[in-house]
């Protein structure tokens, strides 16, 4: 959480379990179109800095600022800013900021430190993925999902399969399963999983997902691995195929936090599967990310 204002969401280890709760309660009233809730959002903007690309989390939170009626001030990439004349992205935050948003949006690489950004900012940042640090809101977001289909987070058993060692969502959900009472296990090639794992390892997928009660593909990031791995291989052995999932129960979820590589990590029959909650992942990151906007403008108020 920032220093400053203690609104910031940069992580998920500092975010209390009463405000994660507050959120799914929120995020339940905005699903139920409870109009008890009110954003005076006139005249209000929100930052959305994303200095990497996005599709779902950049939208979706464009889509929860229209919603409270904030304007959205967006930045995508470098194309078009003063980035492309030699201007930090630490400077072109700072001077974001000092525009006066009601909070700041941003996607980055390792290279910016948050942490350090939050204390000479404002506005609270709200952490849209952060290089392989972290990305709460999508882990939030798919414990949403976990709770609204299985009941609660507690107790269920997540699987997470493929290339867990880039990857920010599985760090976020390393630090939110310890909050919500739930367990993280991987699978994957031994040079996509973290070199020393603190949580169950199946080398088969088959065992992985007879554990189960949730399985989550990740997109197989390929640029990011000096020696390319067989694609062939990769969707024969840990790849979420008809006959692969034949082994996860049938009340058991099948998440994505995509992109999707069709064909790779997940067949395009596996989207039509009824246990296959990807796009209700999407919609529900529209209601979390709408719950976090609320929560930051209300919130003191």
């Amino acid at each position: 959480m920032s220093s400053r204002n203690n609104k910031s969401i940069l992580d998920l280890r500092s975010l209390e379990k009463t405000k994660i709760d507050s959120l799914f309660s929120v995020a339940d009233r905005i699903a139920a179109s409870d109009k008890a809730l009110n954003v005076e959002g006139f005249g209000k903007t929100g930052a959305l800095l994303f200095f990497e690309a996005s599709t779902r989390t950049r939208m979706s939170f464009e889509t929860a600022c229209a919603r409270w009626g904030i304007y959205p001030l967006r930045l995508d990439g470098k194309s078009g800013t003063s980035l492309e004349k030699g201007e930090t992205y630490e400077d072109t935050v700072l001077n974001v900021d000092a525009m006066k948003p009601s909070f700041l949006v941003i996607r980055c690489g390792d290279d910016l430190d948050l942490e350090d950004l939050a204390k000479k900012v404002q506005a609270p940042i709200l952490n849209a993925g952060w290089g392989k640090k972290g990305h709460p809101t999508q882990a939030l977001l798919d414990a949403y999902t976990l709770r609204k289909h299985l009941g609660t987070c507690a107790g269920q058993k997540l699987l997470i399969v493929g290339d867990v060692r880039h990857s920010r969502v599985a760090s976020s959900h390393f630090e939110l399963a310890e909050k919500l009472g739930y367990e993280v296990a991987l699978c994957g090639p031994a040079e996509f999983l973290p070199e020393t794992a603190s949580c169950k390892v199946f080398s088969s997928l088959r065992e992985g997902l007879s554990w189960a009660t949730a399985a989550m593909a990740l997109r197989v990031q390929l640029e990011r691995h000096a020696t390319k791995y067989s694609l062939t291989d990769y969707r024969q052995h840990y790849g979420f195929t008809k006959a692969n999932l034949q082994f996860l129960s049938e009340k058991a979820l099948i998440l994505h936090p995509g992109p999707i590589n069709q064909g790779t990590e997940l067949d395009t029959d596996v989207l039509h599967d009824p246990r296959c909650q990807v796009l209700d992942q999407v919609s529900n990151g529209v209601l979390i990310r709408q719950a976090i906007v609320y929560a930051t403008v209300t919130e003191g108020k």
